[in-house]
């Protein structure tokens, strides 16, 4: 659970007054915190001029100056010498860094379960370099009590390299490279992915959802059944399968087809469609959840 807090409102509301400028700062606080907590913007300031120095170590090449930023245990997990070689590899593959961008910094103080006593904030990221436009991750730093500063004590990052990008959209399609992303980048709490393409519903024959299924229900030879409460329409006459989402599901109102499509010499093509009148991100969602569950990402993402 998490508790986000407003701090420039409530501070105001707490003086009557509030101002139409005010500039309000989100702070987001795991529960089980220190009951009344709330970092200070001088502590979000340190915690980011933190990440910043980390960054501008590594893109000057000192690695032994980054590597010091660490806690005990992360340098223990990651020796230098290792950290080196990574660094210089990563820096060879993803070429210099274009930029970055903190997306989200959430904050736990004193929590049950923490490694240790103390501050720990998690800063999640994205960044472009030069052969990298698609890359994400996050940083968790930790200030223990009495510390002069926060420690560095775990860093991931999740990436899809630009040649690998262009593979997969010129062998399969730009929508499949988008597809590819959204599942690698799963591994990035709070990552926002860019909106699928307004292609989602090429090959559904039909303007509505409402429209497709009275049409589908009064066809002959159609088979209709109930799955987790989607409604399951089989068109054997055009080799389709439907499915539409029950009231109340988010997605709703929203249809999916399946459908295959023979190629001749006895092969044939799968492909999928979705007609969706809910939220976009929503939509985006449920067609991303298809493609995977139905083997339309075929590939094996680690």
């Amino acid at each position: 659970m998490l508790t986000v807090l407003w701090v420039a409102l409530l501070a105001a509301l707490s003086c009557g007054t509030l101002s139409a400028q005010e500039n309000l700062r989100e702070v987001n606080i795991t529960a089980g915190s220190t009951a009344g907590w709330v970092p200070t913007e001088e502590l979000e300031v340190e915690a980011v001029e933190t990440l910043e120095r980390y960054f501008r170590l590594l893109d000057a090449g000192d690695y032994d100056s980054a590597h010091a930023m660490m806690g005990s245990g992360l340098r223990a997990l990651l020796p230098l010498q290792e950290f080196v070689r990574q660094q210089t590899v990563s820096s060879k593959e993803w070429g210099s860094k274009i930029s970055h961008e903190i997306t989200k910094i959430t904050w736990t103080k004193d929590a049950p379960g923490i490694p240790q006593p103390g501050i720990y904030v998690a800063l999640d990221m994205t960044a472009k370099f030069a052969s990298v436009d698609r890359h994400c991750g996050y940083m968790i730093l930790h200030k223990a009590p009495n510390a002069d500063g926060f420690a560095i004590v775990r860093t991931e990052s999740t990436y899809l390299d630009n040649e690998a990008a262009q593979s997969i959209a010129e062998e399969d399609s730009p929508l499949q490279l988008e597809l590819v992303w959204r599942i690698v980048a799963r591994s990035c709490p709070n990552y926002v992915p860019d909106a699928l393409p307004d292609t989602l519903s090429d090959g559904v024959e039909y303007a509505t959802v409402s429209e497709a299924r009275l049409a589908l229900e009064n066809k002959f030879g159609t088979e209709t059944k109930e799955e987790n409460g989607w409604t399951i329409i089989a068109d054997p006459e055009s080799y389709s399968i439907w499915s539409f989402a029950p009231q109340g599901d988010p997605t709703y109102p929203s249809v999916v087809k399946r459908w295959v499509k023979p190629t001749g010499s006895d092969n044939s093509e799968m492909s999928m469609g979705l007609l969706c009148e809910a939220e976009k991100p929503v939509c985006d969602w449920l067609f991303e959840e298809m493609a995977l569950v139905n083997g339309f990402i075929p590939l094996s993402l680690e």
